[in-house]
């Protein structure tokens, strides 16, 4: 790239980070509001809290980085030339082609971002924070142990007096099972441990202890003193589901085998109509990155130093409008109204030749700029930006 475009490529780059970290940010807000609520109303730890944040960064930054990328574009360009520099610019016989290269190489490397984003990043993290969800609303072995607290949970009752939750120590432990007819098995141990398999308890390894059976009537059987002993806790109890309960929760290249009818015993319950939707919604909306500054420029473009106001309202009303026509276009074509592919590319199709024909009009004709013929939007004074001199402008 030439210097010019380094220089806004530069300049672009840092108004996007700033903006997907300034939109993200306020997303993460308003869901930790109820992530808080939900850990504080269980006896799970608070920083599970944490990561749950962690898994939604994927499915936030798949929402931020379209909003980011079209504001940082326009934000730029309109910064441009009402500093006089895009005049500059053409003046030494550079074109809006070369200046609109930085905002397209930007764009395949977003575009790209989002693909593995939504495509892999996104179904992962979003299984993990189910079961995160799931392991703090629900009764699990993490739940269950809590110092000094008898704990019920589905037949089980369960005390221990104290917990490590990061080495999984035990110290002197007590659970009860209620079996059928009446039975009861009872086991105390002076001392266990939480054994973790792949980031979930499988069993419990109790030490010196004693176990007994306790039927409905006074007979006590089948007494055991123990050294060591394992106890596997019921399903019920060990973990969460297996991922791939809907398309949300797969990658687009696990979609590909649902949508062919080529279903694995793992997603047999995955409808091929849905699979095949939700791949062409995310190629869809890979194309849409890389099709928004054709948009964006022509939107920040200004001859004269005081730019339009409304070019970031307009903007953000144009890209809203985009994004809705993909989920009414997707909504149609999971009701089988029209054809899978038709939904998702039919809006892409006029969006592209929209984006195309605005572009070449300001590229080619030099035509005053798609937002200078409509009104001014007249901010309030304490909203009023400030011109070169340092005055308030209105």
């Amino acid at each position: 790239m030439q210097r010019i475009q380094r220089y806004i490529f530069g300049e672009c780059s840092r108004a996007f980070f700033g903006l997907l970290l300034l939109v993200v940010s306020i997303l993460l807000l308003e869901r930790l509001l109820r992530i808080a609520d939900l850990v504080s109303r269980s006896p799970g730890n608070f920083n599970e809290a944490i990561f749950m944040l962690a898994n939604l960064i994927p499915h936030y930054a798949g929402i931020g980085i379209p909003a980011a990328f079209f504001l940082a574009v326009l934000i730029t360009v309109s910064r441009i030339s009402r500093s006089g520099e895009l005049v500059a610019i053409w003046g030494m016989g550079k074109s809006l082609f070369m200046i609109s290269k930085p905002f397209m190489i930007l764009a395949i490397l977003l575009a790209s971002a989002l693909l593995i984003t939504s495509a892999i990043l996104q179904p992962l993290s979003r299984y993990q924070y189910r079961s995160l969800v799931n392991s703090i609303a629900e009764s699990s072995i993490e739940t269950i142990f809590i110092e000094g607290k008898f704990v019920e949970a589905e037949n089980w009752t369960v005390w221990t007096e104290n917990v490590d939750r990061g080495t999984g120590q035990l110290d002197s432990s007590f659970i009860l099972e209620r079996q059928a007819e009446g039975r009861q098995r009872v086991i105390v141990a002076e001392a266990g441990t939480l054994v973790r398999d792949r980031g979930t308890i499988s069993e419990i390894q109790l030490e010196n202890g004693m176990g007994a059976d306790i039927r409905a009537t006074p007979e006590l059987a089948q007494r055991l003193e123990f050294e060591s002993l394992k106890w596997r806790p019921p399903d019920a109890l060990t973990g969460f589901r297996a991922r791939g309960k809907d398309v949300r929760e797969l990658t687009i290249w696990e979609l590909w085998g649902p949508a062919t009818r080529a279903a694995s015993p793992a997603n047999d319950k995955i409808d091929p109509l849905e699979a095949m939707v939700s791949i062409h919604d995310q190629l869809a909306r890979f194309v849409l990155i890389l099709v928004l500054p054709l948009i964006a420029v022509p939107f920040g473009l200004s001859y004269g130093r005081n730019p339009p106001s409304n070019a970031i309202l307009i903007g953000l009303v144009a890209l809203i409008a985009i994004q809705q026509l993909l989920e009414l276009a997707k909504s149609l074509a999971l009701d089988g109204a029209v054809p899978p592919w038709a939904g998702s590319w039919g809006v892409m199709a006029v969006v592209i030749i929209f984006a195309v024909a605005l572009f070449l009009r300001s590229a080619i004709t030099m035509a005053q700029p798609p937002l200078s013929a409509l009104p001014e939007i007249r901010l309030p004074r304490f909203f009023a930006g400030k011109d070169d001199t340092g005055n308030a402008s209105s």
